[in-house]
């Protein structure tokens, strides 16, 4: 009985340590398939927590561009209605000083609208004597009907640009006119003082400029042409600043 006990023992503890074997292998099995569920389920998550906040994103965007629509919409008819008011501004200003100068319309002095601007070109003819700054009797009565005008209209800007034709400048020693740039910088400001003979005319509503011979409105070298592009022009535009107020929020 003895030699038959110790013969099964070994055969015994070899299934015994078969059974643990195959137990701490399907634990390891389980545990690794368990780890790599866990790591998958934490990458989703992130992923999803990085969706989150995209949406967020887009959604807070989303809510300014509808508040912003919102308030466009209400400044688009602010809009139209100062746009209305620019264009009935022009058509009045541009009514009177056709009244004003209809006398002056044939002695060198035309009033024209263009790209949302009204233009009183003076010819030189008028206004000054060849190659100088000092304005005529005649161009001077002009100019002070236009002072009128704008006097009544103190929402309009005004712009006086000299211009001369392409021949040089006769320079003499000791004048403080040296070119083309200098004379039509003269004679701009000339005109500037002119206007604000009428003191209700601010004077920050007005600016001088001198465009040479580079701004000319008619081609070649002929006298005719030149005497057209000897100029003065008066540029007329309603005040601007509260429409660009709105664009700049529109857009």
């Amino acid at each position: 009985m003895k030699r038959r006990k110790i013969t099964a023992l070994p055969a015994l503890a070899a299934g015994c340590l078969a059974c643990l074997g195959a137990t701490s292998c399907v634990s390891m099995k389980t545990y690794r398939r368990t780890q790599t569920r866990a790591l998958r389920a934490e990458q989703q998550a992130e992923t999803l927590g990085l969706e989150v906040e995209q949406l967020l994103e887009q959604r807070a965007s989303l809510e300014a561009q509808y508040n912003l629509l919102d308030s466009t919409q209400v400044s688009a008819a602010e809009l139209r209605a100062l746009l209305q008011e620019r264009t009935q501004a022009l058509s009045r200003v541009r009514t009177l000083l056709d009244e004003a100068l209809q006398d002056l319309n044939n002695e060198g002095l035309t009033v024209s609208e263009r790209g949302g601007m009204i233009y009183v070109s003076v010819d030189d003819k008028l206004l000054f004597e060849l190659g100088k700054a000092e304005v005529s009797p005649e161009g001077e009565r002009a100019v002070l009907k236009v002072a009128e005008v704008l006097a009544r209209n103190p929402n309009i800007r005004i712009m006086v640009e000299g211009h001369t034709d392409n021949l040089p400048y006769r320079f003499n020693e000791g004048e403080q006119i040296i070119d083309n740039w200098d004379l039509s910088v003269h004679r701009a400001t000339a005109v500037v003082r002119l206007l604000l003979r009428n003191k209700e005319i601010a004077p920050k509503r007005i600016t001088a400029a001198g465009r040479s011979r580079y701004a000319p409105v008619a081609a070649g070298n002929s006298e005719a042409a030149r005497a057209r592009n000897r100029r003065t022009e008066i540029i007329l535009t309603p005040d601007m600043d509260r429409l660009m107020e709105l664009l700049q929020q529109a857009y």
